[in-house]
């Protein structure tokens, strides 16, 4: 059984089954514990559901020996195996699955969400989730010309995600690094693979993709462990992708509290009559590898270890209800004023000035998306940076944007700063998963350990006739989701300097540029977008709203191309002789109460303005700041200018009559001022 695997390997692998074994064993005696005789996930040392996989050690034992800690891996919401043979901090790990403030992301992430810079080891809760980020690191490694291995683990479940197949044809496509491991354990919860998928093994959706693919029947520690190496061989040796499938299966339940009514009687009985820890400990004892006293003695050291490690865990502090607000955000200092007016710039040509002073600075700094690099982007904003940094830089991807833009969190986890195009705004809806759960949480469920310096940008907006699917805005959508800041600038000016601070921030900022805006020459813009741009590198504050017309009698808040349309509008009642103040808010999300607390004040009326739906939008949320914060220096209540709760029409006449505009201000400051 053993095929000639070297004595310390084998032991190593043994060591790490036994370890993870005997390790799921008390975690679930510490979960169970206080459950009972009412069973109740919120009780107890440990809360919430608790997913084990007792009996799928094999499939990741053999890391411990042909990994290194600077290759990632990427688990699922069944981490603890794999976990432990990556070598992430036993003690650190208990305390995170227990809440407490020493685990390793201080109790925020629980034991779903492990994440161990030191090991470059992550997990999450999303079925199929672990392709992508593992994708992501594999480029970096290609970019650096490093022979490091990225390994993303999956269940037979995970297999019918789009990201899944999106990012298999990724990796073979780009000839990646990474490995992709199936844990088939026959059951997506309830559902056994026979009724999910045609194909007799796993395996066999490699070939689709051309990728290598090993198959890997009962379960089998050595066989497992061959394949390993095979995979690993073959990656870090610049030959690609492989994908293996394992024969796996888990003692209990989906989770803990499953009454498992889909699982035949008699199954587990039967699987744990032929334990791959008792097989693999039967072989080295019969092939003299060891003795069962040497094995003993490896069990032992493996419980001490354990036991430490929850005795640590026991020990240390909760969290305080307070430390909920901590790590949101990663904290980030720039700022570069400049020193000259320069000279008059369409925004695209800004925003690609931007991106290109970033990537001559800084070699972390890359692109990615549909139509960037020949093409220069649908929209102008990568104008000439293919030629100058070239493809490996400027990547021209699939319409694969859950991969892409999944990867773009495992490249920012190995120390790249990726830009990632979401060609329009409308497209979000394939690619949230990597946004919302992902990209936006990380840092926050890591404890403030994984930094996620991204960029994502869209292009957002009516106004042209492309209808309900390529005219959307869509700003609360992205602004809700903790962790995300969002930014919309209105001219050029803002454009470069807003482009260079999300690049510097080290967190996720999304980058919404109109498309009416831009300064297309196919496009009409209005004029007041083009402003003089300086040819040096500066920033705009994130987080930083401007008063771009200072007035008394009324405030308008506004953003994007709206900021235009109010400024349309001040000049209209300036001949009647109202004077009122324009915000351009810049950012969305933080958004700047304290400049718009501070005007309302000072002009006691309100009227917000926002291209995107009425319901739930920015105009609410400035209408909602100045009700809560300054409901006594108002003297009307405020008003607000958005588009109806419709989607985009097609006919000019339809579109033009749901878009905000300087008439519907001029009424709506007049009303407020009655």
């Amino acid at each position: 059984m053993l095929e000639g695997v070297k004595k310390e390997d084998a032991l190593a692998i043994y060591y790490n089954m036994v370890k993870s074994r005997h390790y799921e064993e008390k975690i679930r005696e510490l979960y169970l514990a206080d459950k009972k005789p009412l069973f109740s996930i919120a009780a107890g040392k440990i809360p919430g559901e608790m997913h084990l996989a007792a009996g799928q050690e094999p499939t990741a034992a053999w890391m411990s020996v042909l990994l290194n800690d600077e290759d990632f891996v990427y688990s699922t919401h069944r981490p603890h195996h794999t976990a432990i043979s990556k070598g992430v901090d036993l003690n650190k790990m208990t305390a995170e699955i227990m809440g407490r403030t020493t685990g390793l992301g201080h109790g925020k992430g629980g034991h779903m969400h492990l994440f161990d810079p030191k090991k470059h080891f992550a997990c999450a809760g999303i079925v199929g989730s672990s392709f992508p980020p593992a994708v992501g690191a594999a480029l970096s490694f290609k970019l650096d010309g490093k022979n490091n291995v990225a390994v993303a683990f999956g269940g037979d479940g995970s297999l019918n995600q789009g990201m899944f197949m999106e990012s298999l044809n990724l990796a073979s496509l780009w000839k990646l690094p990474v490995i992709f491991v199936i844990e088939n354990n026959d059951w997506a919860i309830s559902v056994n693979i026979k009724s999910s998928t045609p194909l007799k093994h796993d395996s066999e959706r490699a070939a689709g993709f051309n990728v290598p693919s090993i198959y890997v029947p009962d379960n089998d520690p050595i066989k497992m462990y061959n394949a390993a190496k095979e995979a690993v061989d073959r990656a870090r040796s610049g030959k690609g992708p492989t994908l293996i499938s394992i024969d796996t299966y888990r003692y209990y339940g989906h989770f803990e509290g499953d009454p498992e009514v889909y699982r035949p009687k008699d199954e587990v009985k039967e699987l744990m009559a032929k334990d791959p820890i008792k097989r693999l400990k039967d072989a080295i004892v019969n092939e003299k590898v060891a003795s069962t006293g040497e094995l003993d003695s490896l069990e032992k050291k493996a419980l001490d270890e354990i036991s430490k490690a929850v005795e640590f865990a026991e020990n240390s502090p909760e969290p305080s209800g307070e430390d909920a607000l901590k790590d949101v955000y990663a904290p980030s200092s720039y700022k570069l004023d400049p020193k000259t007016k320069g000279r008059k710039l369409p925004m695209y040509m800004a925003i690609s000035e931007a991106i290109s002073q970033e990537m001559e600075k800084d070699k972390s700094v890359l692109y990615m998306g549909e139509d960037v690099g020949i093409y220069g982007g649908i929209f102008g904003a990568t104008t000439g940076l293919y030629k100058k940094f070239g493809p490996e830089r400027v990547r021209d991807t699939p319409i694969s944007e859950s991969a892409f833009i999944g990867a773009s969190s495992g490249l920012a986890a190995a120390g790249k700063r990726p830009i990632v195009e979401l060609m329009f705004t409308d497209f979000l809806g394939v690619t949230f998963d990597p946004i919302m759960n992902h990209i936006a949480k990380n840092y926050y469920m890591s404890g403030g350990n994984v930094k996620m310096p991204i960029v994502i940008t869209t292009a957002i907006g009516g106004g042209y006739g492309d209808a309900a699917q390529h005219s959307q805005t869509l700003f609360p959508i992205f602004s809700h989701i903790p962790g995300l800041k969002v930014v919309v600038p209105s001219n050029s000016y803002d454009a470069k300097g807003l482009m260079i601070s999300a690049i510097k921030d080290d967190n996720p900022v999304v980058y919404m540029f109109h498309k009416g805006l831009l300064g297309l020459p196919w496009m009409p813009y209005p004029e007041s977008s083009v402003v003089e741009v300086p040819e040096e590198e500066y920033t705009v504050p994130i987080g930083k709203a401007k008063v771009v017309r200072p007035g008394k009698d009324a405030t308008v808040v506004a953003v994007g191309s709206t900021v235009h349309m109010a400024m349309e509008a001040a000049e209209d009642l300036k001949k009647e002789g109202i004077d009122i103040e324009v915000i351009d808010l810049r950012t969305v999300k933080p958004i700047d109460r304290d400049t718009i607390l501070a005007s309302v004040k000072k002009t006691g009326h309100l009227v917000a303005v926002d291209e995107d739906y009425g319901s739930y939008g920015v105009a609410s949320e400035v209408a909602s700041i100045a009700s809560e914060s300054a409901f006594h220096d108002l003297k009307a209540a405020p008003k607000k200018i958005t588009y109806p709760d419709v989607p985009v029409p097609y006919s000019r006449n339809m579109e033009e009559f749901s878009l905000p505009n300087k008439d519907k201000i001029t009424k709506a400051v007049k009303e407020v001022l009655k």
